[in-house]
């Protein structure tokens, strides 16, 4: 009887010795902090992927940095912007808002795919359906 019960109480403490650890889950918030830079842009559906290239900084203070390069048809010729601001996220609507130092104008974007290495996110300017896929560098 003492064997079987030292041998129960020994199972049990080796039993609980191992307990497992679940990793935190980063929040959305964490998730999008990083240097982006975009391998896919859609306008309507259409694949452009060719004539913009959109790179976007978010840093942890909640400042932004990106630069915007447009390819002009048929000319080729590339015109550079670079926006500042700050930027929010809103993990309960998974979204993404963009608020420019020179104009205080808010940019919306919702987030469809998020992962540690890619963002997929769309918005809406004046009437077109604007669709970002980037990749995290």
């Amino acid at each position: 009887m003492k064997k079987s019960f030292f041998s129960l109480t020994a199972l049990l403490f080796v039993a609980l010795s191992f307990t497992a650890c679940k990793k935190d889950e980063k929040s959305f918030e964490e998730k999008v902090i990083g240097e982006w830079h975009s391998v896919q842009v859609k306008i309507n559906g259409s694949d452009v992927t060719d004539y913009f290239i959109f790179d976007l900084q978010l840093e942890q203070d909640k400042s932004f940095d990106a630069t915007l390069k447009i390819v002009t048809f048929p000319s080729g010729q590339a015109g550079v912007t670079n926006p500042k601001g700050e930027w929010t996220a809103d993990d309960s609507s998974q979204n993404l808002d963009l608020t420019y130092d020179d104009s205080q104008e808010t940019e919306s974007y919702e987030v469809l795919e998020l992962s540690d290495t890619e963002m997929k996110v769309k918005t809406k300017q004046n009437n077109d359906q604007i669709e970002i896929t980037f990749e995290k560098l």
